[in-house]
């Protein structure tokens, strides 16, 4: 996504997914984020009413977005002396990462992402967030305890065992179908 360019405003669906992108890791001040809103698309300058009424609907376009999101629940608010700060709950993080990987391409050559686990019975709130991210982000269950998809999700199922602390148990595989 450009932030300066002239590009045509983004509706339903992706437009939600670049509110959720920009947001990020950090919490991002309203003003701030509407004026990277604003800047998908070069305003053409014909007169002050033309531009005052984009600027209104763009304004009003991003607030349906944030109320759309705030309710649900994929991010939070908090007001400071500042202002208001949007940032991403751990509900809008799982739908980001599921909407990436829903846009990731297939696999080359028939290739399949296959993740195996086997978690002892003391870590069931590890095993029960695993299998929640690995069917949130579009993965198969093929067996009891093997995950299976044909999208390139190496990299993010990795980063969330990694986070989840449980390495020891679950192995990642790029694998040929036959």
């Amino acid at each position: 996504m450009t932030q300066g360019g002239g590009q045509v405003p983004s509706k339903g669906r992706k437009a939600v997914t670049e509110f959720l992108e920009w947001l990020g890791d950090e919490a991002r001040d309203a003003g701030e984020l509407f004026e990277q809103w604003a800047r998908r698309r070069r305003y053409r300058y014909e007169g002050e009413h033309k531009l005052a009424e984009e600027r209104y609907q763009e304004r009003r376009a991003f607030e349906e977005r944030a109320r759309y999101l705030r309710r649900k629940k994929f991010i939070k608010t908090k007001k400071t002396e500042r202002g208001l700060l949007y940032e991403l709950s751990d509900e809008g993080r799982v739908e980001l990462m599921r909407r990436l990987v829903h846009e990731r391409t297939t696999l080359p050559n028939g290739q399949v992402c296959l993740v195996v686990y086997d978690i002892p019975t003391d870590g069931n709130l590890g095993r029960d967030a695993l299998r929640y991210f690995l069917k949130r982000i579009g993965l198969l269950q093929v067996q009891k305890s093997v995950w299976s998809t044909d999208k390139d999700v190496v990299d993010e199922v990795l980063a969330f065992i990694q986070t989840a602390k449980i390495t020891k148990w679950v192995e990642v595989y790029l694998a040929r179908k036959q």
